[in-house]
């Protein structure tokens, strides 16, 4: 069996179930990166794995076996007892794997903006902010950016943590919002966007619960450079992320250039704003550091 030809029927009987790729990768105990290549046709399960999927929809669908994998997809179908029509399907409204809906035209026009400019932001970032448990000690996440579904998903974390979701590309400005499953937590962020063919730093604001006894609600500023660009291979790009997140994730704060501190710590209240300064937390674009550059994708075209 081709690869793409299991991949769209591991989609339709995922649909047939209503059951999310991140569900299915929690209940077979695999990394919901793996599900999403055996839907998108790139690797086909291995023998151990196909067995434990084949074994997962049988408790869901009796008497479903590995022969209807040989199925066509109409008589997969068949098999499932629903009409084409009739099809659960991911809406365009729904994030992908994710149980957030928004606004059918919302989504859409990220998923536009996304087929135009999202190869600019692709690649593997490093991210530099304040802590949110260590009072006055920066430190740096590493972040994987790429192209999924027509939106971008973004893998963002260190050695202490990891949270996973999409970032919406929505009036030249990056809106995340990812989870992190190991206590399902959100990461929210908010980011500049830059309208060059290759981004190289970008900036903005993130909300998270920090990891501390009382679960405290923390907003930060970010800022965040690139690092390199994807090799094209997602199991080869997978494990460089891995091994990036490894890396030591605090940061002498003489580390740490004067302009970059600056911009991440910020007065803001009151008394700041009494003064002419912010009364809020803002990352408006007159301050932005975020900036791109003709990049490889030019430079591949000469």
């Amino acid at each position: 069996m081709a690869k793409s030809q299991f991949g769209a029927k591991l989609d339709l009987v995922l649909k047939a179930l209503s059951m999310s790729r991140g569900r299915l990768a929690f209940e077979l105990g695999v990394d919901k990166s793996l599900v999403g290549r055996w839907v998108s046709g790139a690797v086909m399960p291995s023998a151990h794995n196909l067995a434990s999927l084949t074994a997962l929809i049988a408790k869901k669908r009796d008497g479903f076996t590995m022969l209807d994998w040989d199925r066509d997809l109409a008589g997969l179908v068949q098999r499932f007892g629903v009409a084409p029509g009739d099809m659960p399907r991911t809406d365009s409204a729904e994030i992908p794997d994710g149980p957030v809906t928004l606004s059918p035209r919302m989504v859409e026009t990220a998923r536009r903006e996304t087929a135009r400019r999202g190869g600019a932001y692709e690649g593997f970032f490093e991210c530099t902010r304040l802590a949110f448990t260590l009072a006055g000690e920066f430190l740096h996440d590493r972040i994987l950016i790429r192209r999924r579904e027509g939106l971008l998903h973004v893998r963002w974390g260190n050695s202490a943590y990891e949270c996973a979701g999409w970032l919406l590309l929505l009036a030249n400005q990056l809106h995340g919002i990812l989870i992190d499953e190991s206590d399902d937590s959100i990461l929210f962020c908010l980011l500049n966007g830059v309208n060059m063919p290759q981004v190289d730093l970008l900036d903005g604001i993130i909300l998270a619960i920090a990891k501390d006894g009382a679960q405290t609600p923390r907003a930060g500023a970010c800022l965040i450079q690139r690092e390199g660009f994807l090799s094209g291979d997602d199991a080869a790009d997978d494990a460089r992320y891995d091994a990036l997140k490894q890396q030591s994730f605090l940061v002498d704060e003489k580390d740490v250039p004067r302009e970059v501190r600056e911009h991440l710590v910020r007065d803001f209240g009151p008394a700041a704003f009494a003064k002419g300064g912010d009364l809020m937390l803002s990352a408006p674009l007159a301050r932005s550091l975020a900036r791109g550059s003709p990049g490889r994708l030019v430079q591949k075209k000469a």
